[in-house]
């Protein structure tokens, strides 16, 4: 059981590692992107990412208990 609490942990960071770049990333291309459609297309592609992200965490957390 360590071993894959472990595991998981390990998986978890990276999750959230992805996220916390995903955060610092918007704010970044925000000041290179002035147009205000850009700025549509990029909140609907955090989005994505954020399921994105989601789906993979949980795929890759059942896998790791099988």
């Amino acid at each position: 059981m360590p071993a894959i609490a472990g595991l998981q942990l390990r998986r978890a960071l990276r999750t959230v590692a992805a996220v916390a770049g995903l955060l610092m990333g918007v704010p970044v291309l925000a000041v290179w992107v002035p147009d205000p459609w850009a700025w549509l297309a990029l909140s609907l592609a955090v989005q994505g990412a954020w399921v994105c992200l989601a789906v993979l965490q949980l795929r890759g957390a059942e896998r790791l208990e099988r």
